[in-house]
């Protein structure tokens, strides 16, 4: 027994653009179907309590946590307008109703496309120059620069996805049976394969790859200079476990998205068609996953995003949360919240970093 689907051809296609017609056997539809439906799930619950917890606890209103978010917003574009429709045509229930139809699903995966990986490059930039530049990090990174930089990466995500409706394509979107064809040139695919994604990801692993260098001269430094314990060795660790917090995900993106991308360019110089017909639902599986992986590591990794959800879980069942003698209730923690530096790092960004 087999079931319809579709077999992605070029960029826009494996993002729900242009597929030819053929088959697959209904386990193995049954079981994609499941494992979508699993990330969707997962994905949205995930971000519904980061977004809860972040509107609860303003400790966690943070510049970086802000990034977060508008990264959830382009993972909720994946799961909610992406996802269900590769869902539907596995099932063979799903017919786009109009070439503006079709055109509006390819936008809006090519956007989040490029969304995806620009939001967590902000992230991985974010904790780059509040480690390495902790002076002009304090003075340059306001509400009015971070509102610029989000709505920078989503307009450029925008635009580049809609180049192809401005022309950048071989042939005008058709709708044949129940697929939606839309051949782009390859150069387009090119650039956005480089322009949305490697060149992002190969700006997050090095400016995570410097943060580890210079966390671990710090830890090193302090350690030959002040005891073991102490309210600056706590900030070093708070500092070590916000940047691995960040490594984690940009490490989850990269396991995920690379075996998706680098397959659509292989599959441009050697011809789509001769890639065989089940790489393709595996690596964009995997792409997808990392939309329910991203929320998940920043829920399990943020010490103070899960005692926030903790209390909520208590008090919503009658218990009495306990209450935290941490923190601000320190005042050699709330001197090192006053002042600039230690040994060339921002001891109030170090705080902050941790919300």
């Amino acid at each position: 027994m087999s079931t319809n689907c579709t077999h992605p051809t070029n960029l826009s296609t494996s993002l729900a653009g242009k597929r030819s017609s053929t088959t697959y056997t209904a386990q193995y539809a049954r079981g994609l179907i499941s494992l979508y439906i699993l990330i969707i799930v997962i994905s949205l619950s995930a971000y519904c309590v980061i977004i809860l917890t972040v509107y609860l606890n303003r400790r966690l209103r943070t510049i970086c946590n802000f990034f977060i978010i508008s990264l959830g917003v382009a993972d909720a574009l994946i799961v909610t307008m992406v996802m269900p429709v590769n869902i539907s045509q596995l099932m063979g229930t799903f017919r786009f109703q109009s070439v503006a139809h079709c055109r509006f699903v390819v936008t809006v995966s090519l956007l989040s496309l490029s969304a995806v990986a620009l939001n967590l490059c902000t992230v991985s930039m974010e904790r780059f120059f509040a480690i390495a530049y902790p002076f002009k990090y304090e003075a340059f990174t306001t509400t009015k620069t971070t509102a610029g930089v989000i709505g920078g990466v989503w307009l450029y995500s925008l635009l580049a996805a809609l180049l192809p409706i401005m022309g950048w394509r071989s042939q005008p979107i058709e709708i044949k049976g129940n697929g939606c064809v839309s051949e782009n040139q390859e150069s387009y695919t090119l650039f956005m394969t480089i322009g949305s994604f490697f060149i992002p990801a190969i700006i997050m692993v090095s400016s995570n790859l410097i943060v580890y260098r210079i966390a671990t001269n710090h830890a090193k430094r302090v350690i030959r200079v002040v005891p073991v314990v102490g309210p600056r060795v706590d900030l070093l660790r708070k500092n070590f476990r916000a940047a691995k917090r960040i490594s984690l995900i940009v490490g989850a993106f990269l396991v995920c998205w690379v075996p998706h991308m680098v397959v659509l360019v292989v599959g441009m110089y050697i011809g789509h068609r001769n890639v065989p017909l089940t790489v393709y639902p595996v690596t964009l599986s995997l792409r997808y996953s990392c939309s329910a992986v991203n929320p998940c590591l920043f829920c399990f990794t943020n010490r103070e995003l899960r005692k926030t959800l903790k209390k909520r879980v208590k008090k919503s069942m009658g218990k009495r949360p306990e209450t935290s003698h941490s923190g601000t209730s320190d005042p050699g923690m709330a001197m090192l919240r006053r002042r600039s530096t230690f040994g060339g790092m921002s001891q109030t960004t170090e705080i902050s970093n941790q919300q």
